[in-house]
C-alpha cells in the first residue's frame, strides 16, 4: 500500500473508532433510568438534600443505573407532584408523612434521616427561663397559624398547658424575637439559632426531645405504587443516596462547596452549621437513614393527643417501610 492510501485508511479507521465510541457512550446515557427527585424546600445543606446532590456529581446514582433529575420546590408543591406522579421522591417530615397517611394519602417514608424532630425553642439567656416550667405567664410564639404538638406535648412534660401561656402567632422573620416582643420564640434547630447568635444575641436552646417528647425529622418518601410495584427502583435510589449521605460526612467541606452550586449567594459558615446539625441528629450505629415503627409509633401518640388536625390512627408499617434501608446495611451498619 502506498502512503497517501495508508494515510486515508488510517484516517477512515480512527474516525470509524470514534464513531464506534460515541454511539456507545449515547448508549449508556440511553440505558439509564430516568427519576426526578424535589427537595422539599429551596436548595441548602439540609442532609437529605446533600446525599443527593453528592450522589449526582460522584455518578453514584449512575452506579445504580439512573439519571436522576434534581428539582427545588418553592412553593409546598412538592407533595401533590408526587401524589400526581409527576416526580418519584421527595422529603417531608416524618409527622406530615403521618398526617398525609391519616388523610387517606398514599405516600410511605422509605428512609428516615433525622432521628429527633427539627423543631424547637429559643429563649434569651437572661431571660430568667431555663426549662418548660418556666413558660408559664410568658408569651410563645407559634408560626402558620398552628400551635405545634412539639409545643403542648413540651408543655405537658411540665404540667403545663396552652392556657398557662400567652400563645402568639409570629411570623419567620427572628427579628420579632431579638427585639423583645416574645419571650419564647420558635426555631428549626438547624436554622434560626445560628442566625440569631451571628446577630449577637446569646440565647437557651430548647428541644422537646430532649425533655422525652418523641419527635423525628425529614424522610424520603414515595408514592405508595413505587415502593409496591417498583421496589428495585427504590432500593437503587436509596442506596446512591445513602452512598452520597456517609461520602458528605466524611468530606463536609467538599459537600458544601457542592451545595454552594445550587444555593448561589448563600452563607457559607451558616449552610455547614445546618449540615453539621442535620449529621448529628441522623447518626444511628446501625446505618444512617434507618428507623425502627416503635419510632414512628411514638411520634404518633404525641400527635394523637397533641395535634387537633390529626384524622387519626394508622397502622405506622403503612406510613413508613424499614425494610429498603435495612436491606442495604450489613449486621456492622455499613452500606452493602
Amino acid at each position: 500500500m502506498t502512503r497517501a492510501p495508508m494515510v486515508g485508511f488510517l484516517v477512515a479507521l480512527v474516525a470509524a473508532l470514534a464513531l464506534a465510541s460515541a454511539c456507545g457512550d449515547d448508549g449508556d446515557e440511553d440505558s439509564l433510568e430516568r427519576v426526578v427527585f424535589m427537595a422539599g424546600y429551596r436548595a441548602q445543606a439540609n442532609l437529605p438534600f446533600v446525599a443527593v446532590y453528592i450522589a449526582d456529581a460522584r455518578g453514584f446514582f449512575a452506579d445504580e443505573g439512573l439519571e436522576v433529575e434534581i428539582r427545588h420546590a418553592t412553593q409546598g408543591e412538592h407533595g401533590q407532584l408526587l401524589l400526581a406522579g409527576e416526580i418519584d421522591f421527595t422529603t417531608e417530615t416524618a409527622a406530615q408523612t403521618l398526617r398525609q397517611r391519616a388523610n387517606g394519602l398514599p405516600v410511605r417514608a422509605i428512609a428516615l434521616f433525622g432521628q429527633r424532630g427539627d423543631q424547637g425553642f429559643v429563649v434569651h439567656a437572661d431571660s430568667g427561663i431555663e426549662g418548660p416550667e418556666d413558660f408559664e405567664g410568658h408569651s410563645v410564639g407559634f408560626k402558620l397559624g398552628v400551635v405545634p404538638a412539639e409545643l403542648l406535648a413540651l408543655l405537658a412534660t411540665a404540667e403545663l398547658g396552652w392556657d398557662d401561656v400567652q400563645l402568639q402567632a409570629v411570623g419567620f422573620d427572628e427579628r420579632v424575637f431579638i427585639e423583645g416582643q416574645v419571650d419564647v420564640y420558635p426555631v428549626f434547630l438547624n436554622n434560626e439559632p445560628n442566625r440569631i447568635r451571628n446577630a449577637g444575641v446569646d440565647i437557651r436552646v430548647f428541644d422537646p426531645h430532649d425533655y422525652g417528647v418523641a419527635t423525628l425529622g425529614v424522610a424520603y418518601t414515595a408514592h405508595e405504587e413505587t415502593t409496591v410495584g417498583r421496589r428495585d427502583l427504590v432500593e437503587r435510589f436509596l442506596r446512591a443516596a445513602l452512598r452520597g449521605a456517609e461520602y458528605a460526612a466524611a468530606r463536609p467541606d467538599e459537600a458544601i462547596d457542592l451545595v454552594l452550586t445550587y444555593a448561589e449567594g448563600a452563607d457559607r459558615d451558616h449552610q455547614r452549621f445546618l449540615f453539621d446539625t442535620d449529621l448529628r441528629n441522623a447518626a444511628r450505629e446501625d446505618g444512617m437513614g434507618r428507623a425502627t415503627l416503635d419510632q414512628w409509633e411514638a411520634l404518633q401518640e404525641v400527635l394523637l393527643r397533641y395535634d387537633e388536625q390529626f384524622s387519626g390512627r394508622v397502622d405506622v408499617a403503612s406510613v413508613f417501610d424499614p425494610s429498603f434501608a435495612d436491606a442495604l446495611y450489613d449486621d456492622s451498619g455499613r452500606l452493602r
